[in-house]
């Protein structure tokens, strides 16, 4: 089940005397030069051409020239932008805005700017930061390429420090189960936990443990409020969002190469034909989700094809709460088509850490401030990429050591694997830092509205405060966000990570990250039996920087140890491991504290197979009491293939990882089935009671026995039985049958049982059975006859050369049917219990007759069945589920619950079954505050 998290945004009004403007302008006319020839007027040129642009504005009493080069790396080819219900119109071609470069050739210098519509961007030379945009009749507007017109040119001055607001989260940190199982996975690799001890050679590789490039496709889409609000601007802006997203999905402190790619851009219109968009932010995601679901395309393999999509509004959104949440999604859904989706509220350029926040949850990552977080890595600092309150990110390592080991676990176990294929068109995103484009006082109109401005006194970098009218007084406010990365802070600074640096051109001096040594092999996991040892390597030599790329290949290796067989316990390994957990009853009070726990085999997923998954011994219920059992265990028991980090690994019949050796009928590693003998059978004429079938002995392998229905019955009154070597009913004895499948343990070996909800009843045994067992058939009712087939594979008998005599192989060899007794018990049917439900009892009559029919004395006593039993199902009654979220946000409103009759077991039954008068309330008031 997978938690619902929105991220809160906190706002803080603070009363602050404003004071006068915090900078100089100027109007300006900016000229391109020529690489070439100077003197060009920039608007003479026409389109900016791709090879490079030198541009020279005029102002503050010197001459600045921009050295600019082609900048743009996250927009996908083939993107469009998509009116639902309107033909697609050609986007505008933005890769070709996006500009960086230098000032008068100063390299502590840096201009970053989009020349589409004019110039609109920063640049910042000896210490100063300057803005620049596109005038039009006076306010802020756009220009047309080779529309002549006048600039705004702005120059930053210093600010003092505001003070501090104090910063809280309301929002609920939830855990699903696959995030506790992740990082109980994460704690045990780095515990080096294993079995005992042990050495030896031998290597395997997987892609499961390796470093591979992912690609996010990604569809955005803006409703009418966005377009409203930003109009021509629109695309760019949240293009330059989705930039600063992919940056922060390109940190090597993911531990992942992940590459955000747009492949398609869509806007609603209020036509009733998009999602519906409320203030309830957990109906709209779910809206988004099924909406979106119906315009993706059905193979991956489509440019357009998205693996999740994101929508963004201006609508104030709400949580169950409060309405300060600013984003949504659901908990571990990536690569899932109907759920692999968020929903963003615009709150200007700090928007794109929401979006990268609420990917992260997309991929699977809990809030830092988790307790299972905390519990392997400490308590974590408040400025992570998946901290609730997105204040003051860490951009030297915006994403912390949980969440870099969640989304490892989450790619590693298959998750992510339809981000494996390269996006044929992504849409180019900009390179440049979004306050390279968005002076601070645009910052402030994006996140407050038109007519902000920013306070006076700010803490360089550090949270954004913003003037705005309160009670009719002018007042500064801020959401706890910082400046956006790349706004001007000083004389050749600028900020980073809500701090003030100096200025690097981190697009000139991308270092791409290269693997460090291999670390030595750990210890094994096993000293016997086959384990394995483990050997990782981090991608840090160098770490990669500047948005270089991460390190791909393999950081997990692994080879095969302590192959010796171990001492017969006649125990399996995963049987040991269960039995560890006896006694431990789950704190729930279905189980007792002295129950004792067994493996579980059948009807566990391929995916699962590595958990240790264990059933409460004479019971239906099972958990799973480990993420992971211990690296060597056999996937199962008919399998040689071996769990590496709670992943199968292919091995062969040697215990060696990446062997081929296989088993042949007689389980002999590498055997060429010469020395195997075929034994099978047909039982079909049957008495009443239990029938002897065969004798399995000893040694024998590949169990089949199958008993077919009468004419494809399903109750066809008969039942397979299974005795061991002391008389004893393995299966369906006494009387008592088993409708569901079963596994049985016997001496490290396991049967598997269909159970007799089948028309084909089957008991199956791959490995050699370790103790003679005894088949049988019991027949009751109508004796309609049985179709019963049965074969194995025994040894054969080898002769020896130099005395001419048989000698055994060691296994027992067939033994001869017994006779069949000449009298034996016979049963009646077991009469009405004597309650409806709770305790009862049931009787019968037990006779002993002879192969006539005859009544008899000669039946053995010990043997004699019962006449006398426990009956009585478990009594109806109501079991209550969990309440629903109150219908209202505020005010009075109402919750709801699931109410279910139940007969234990999982069992449901009709309502009228359980007493009215004893049926908890379903529907119930609340109220969570008041309007």
């Amino acid at each position: 089940m997978h938690a619902q998290l929105a991220v809160t945004s906190l706002i803080t009004l603070d009363l602050l005397f404003f004071s006068h403007a915090w900078s100089h302008e100027v109007m300006v006319t900016p000229k391109k030069l020529d690489p070439d020839i100077n003197g060009r007027q920039y608007y003479t040129e026409g389109q900016v051409k791709d090879r490079g642009a030198i541009f020279q504005i005029s102002a503050f009493h010197q001459d600045f020239y921009l050295n600019l080069s082609p900048d743009s790396q996250f927009i996908a080819p083939a993107f469009s932008m998509h009116f639902p219900g309107v033909d697609p119109k050609p986007s505008p071609n933005l890769r070709h805005c996006f500009y960086s470069g230098d000032v008068n050739s100063d390299r502590d210098s840096f201009a970053a700017l989009s020349l589409c519509g004019g110039l609109r961007g920063a640049f910042g030379y000896q210490g100063v930061e300057y803005f620049i945009s596109p005038l039009k009749n006076g306010t802020w507007g756009q220009l047309a390429v080779g529309q002549q017109g006048p600039h705004l040119l702005q120059r930053r001055r210093a600010m003092s420090r505001s003070a501090d607001a104090t910063s809280r989260c309301g929002v609920s940190s939830g855990l699903n189960h696959g995030i506790m199982e992740a990082l109980q996975r994460y704690k045990s690799s780095k515990r080096g936990k294993r079995h005992n001890n042990g050495t030896r050679r031998g290597g395997h590789r997987s892609r499961r443990f390796a470093s591979i490039t992912r690609y996010v496709e990604t569809l955005i889409v803006a409703d009418e409020t966005m377009l409203k609000f930003h109009g021509d601007d629109l695309q760019h802006y949240l293009l330059t969002l989705m930039a600063t997203a992919a940056r922060l999905y390109r940190h090597p402190s993911i531990k992942n190469p992940i590459n955000i790619a747009v492949v398609k851009f869509m806007v609603l219109m209020d036509d009733g034909k998009g999602p519906k968009i409320t203030t309830n932010a957990a109906m709209t995601l779910r809206s988004f989700c099924a909406w979106q679901k119906k315009w993706n395309k059905v193979s991956d393999k489509h440019p357009e094809y998205w693996d999740t999509a994101i929508l963004f509004t201006k609508t104030d959104l709400c949580g169950a709460s409060t309405c300060d949440t600013l984003g949504m999604a659901d908990v571990g859904t990536m690569c899932d088509p109907k759920r692999s989706c968020s929903v963003i509220e615009d709150d200007g350029l700090p928007s794109a850490f929401t979006t990268a926040h609420e990917l992260g949850h997309v991929f699977n990552m809990p809030h830092d401030n988790v307790k299972a977080c905390e519990e392997v890595f400490g308590k974590l600092k408040e400025n992570h990429m998946m901290s609730p309150t997105l204040i003051q990110i860490d951009r030297a390592k915006p994403w912390s050591g949980c969440s870099a080991a969640i989304v490892t676990d989450f790619l590693d176990r298959g998750h992510g694997e339809c981000l494996l294929d390269e996006p044929a068109k992504p849409i180019t995103l900009p390179d440049e830092l979004p306050g390279v484009r968005y002076s601070l006082g645009r910052q402030c109109e994006l996140a407050f509205g038109l007519g902000s401005k920013p306070c006076p006194y700010m803490q360089y970098c550090t949270k954004l405060w913003c003037t705005g009218r309160a009670r009719g007084q002018l007042v500064c406010q801020t959401r706890h966000f910082p400046w956006a990365d790349g706004t001007s802070c000083g004389e050749g600074r600028f900020c980073l990570n809500g701090e003030c640096v100096e200025k690097h051109n981190t697009n000139r001096y991308k270092v791409d990250g290269s693997w460090g040594k291999w670390s030595p092999y750990g210890q094994c996991s096993r000293t016997c039996g086959g384990g394995v040892q483990l050997a990782k390597r981090e991608c840090n030599n160098p770490e990669p920087t500047n948005g270089g790329a991460f390190c791909e290949g393999l950081r997990v290796k692994y080879r095969s140890c302590s192959l010796n067989p171990c001492p017969d316990t006649g125990k399996g390994f995963r049987e040991e491991q269960c039995e560890s957990f006896n006694g431990y009853n789950q704190s729930t009070n279905r189980l007792t504290s002295t129950v004792g726990w067994v493996p579980k085999y059948s009807g566990v997923s391929p995916r699962d197979k590595c958990k240790l998954i264990c059933r409460a011994n004479g019971t239906g219920y099972f958990y799973v009491l480990a993420p992971k059992v211990i690296d060597g265990t056999p996937c199962a028991p008919d399998s040689t293939s071996i769990c590496v980090q709670g992943k199968c690994i292919k091995a062969g019949c040697d215990g060696q990882l990446g062997s081929k050796k296989k088993f042949d009928k007689c389980r002999v590693c590498g055997g060429d089935n010469k020395s195997c003998k075929k034994v099978s059978g047909l039982f079909t004429k049957p008495m009443h009671g239990y029938n002897f079938v065969v004798t399995v002995p000893a040694g024998a392998s590949n169990l089949d026995v199958r008993q077919r229905g009468y004419k494809g019955l399903i109750n066809d009154d008969n039942y397979l039985a299974v005795k061991n070597s002391q008389g004893r009913y393995l299966l369906n004895g006494n009387y008592i049958v088993s409708a569901v499948e079963r596994d049985i343990s016997i001496r490290g070996s396991l049967l598997k049982y269909s159970g007799t909800g089948t028309a084909v009843e089957a008991l199956q045994a791959i490995n050699v059975i370790q103790e003679p067992l005894t088949i049988e058939v019991l027949c009751v009712g109508k004796m309609t006859p049985p179709r019963l087939r049965y074969t194995f594979y025994i040894p054969r008998e080898k002769k020896d050369n130099s005395a001419g005599q048989i000698i055994s192989n060691s296994l027992a060899a067939l033994p001869p049917p017994r006779p069949r007794p000449q009298s034996q018990w016979t049963p009646g049917n077991w009469g009405e219990c004597s309650v409806t439900c709770g305790n009862g009892q049931q009787t019968r009559n037990v006779e002993c007759r002879d192969p006539w029919e005859h009544l008899a004395t000669d039946c053995p006593a010990s043997l004699r069945p019962p006449a006398l039993r426990t009956c009585g199902d478990p009594c109806p009654m109501w079991e209550a589920g969990e309440w629903t979220s109150c219908s209202k946000t505020c005010g009075r409103g109402f919750k709801r619950r699931q109410l279910r009759c139940s007969a234990g077991g999982g069992v449901t039954l009709p309502r009228e079954h359980c007493k009215l008068k004893r049926k908890p309330q379903e529907l119930d008031f609340c109220v969570l505050r008041p309007c």
